[in-house]
């Protein structure tokens, strides 16, 4: 992959902070057809995507590392008769059902996957 300029990088930091792309070009100090220009270049594009996954992936550990106090939370209301409502508590209990059921078809569904690509693999 080729090596962006300091533009491009500055740009690509711009359209990760902002709404829109004339924004990111104010920001980065470019202009909209400059910008637009870099958008439209396949490396910049797959620079630029891999930023993107690599934020989405931090947020997706940031929501894994939480996933373990939503679910005490969750528990810590179903079973709190005294200060809980009882909606709250019935949501609650709702609330986990629904994501083990989830859990398990996403394991069925890994494992069947898993079955199919070693048959046709053979």
């Amino acid at each position: 992959m080729a090596k962006l300029t300091a533009k491009q990088e500055k740009f690509i930091i711009a359209l990760m902070q902002t709404n829109t792309v004339v924004d990111a070009c104010k920001q980065a100090g470019i202009t909209s057809n400059t910008g637009h220009k870099y958008l439209n270049d396949p490396d910049f594009k797959q620079e630029y995507l891999n930023v993107r996954r690599e934020t989405m992936q931090q947020a997706t550990n940031k929501l894994q590392q939480s996933a373990v106090l939503a679910v005490e939370t969750l528990e810590n209301v179903m079973v709190d008769a005294e200060n809980s409502t009882p909606s709250a508590r019935v949501q609650a209990s709702r609330s986990i059902l629904e994501y083990a059921y989830r859990s398990l078809e996403l394991d069925d569904m890994q494992r069947r996957i898993e079955q199919l690509e070693e048959r046709l693999g053979q």
